[in-house]
């Protein structure tokens, strides 16, 4: 399990803080933004896995 005071980002282990709406979800948009792009590739992967 990750620290719940750590970015959610799998390579970030900045604070998070509690400025985008995600509570402590994440340390920057940088990092969200990056985390929601790798979420939509592994989806796109096991999409075409799948085929």
């Amino acid at each position: 399990m990750t620290n719940c005071n750590a970015c959610r980002m799998p390579s970030c282990s900045a604070p998070t803080r509690d400025q985008t709406g995600y509570a402590g979800r994440f340390c920057s948009d940088r990092c969200e933004i990056r985390y929601e792009h790798l979420q939509a590739d592994a989806r796109d992967t096991a999409q075409e896995d799948a085929y």
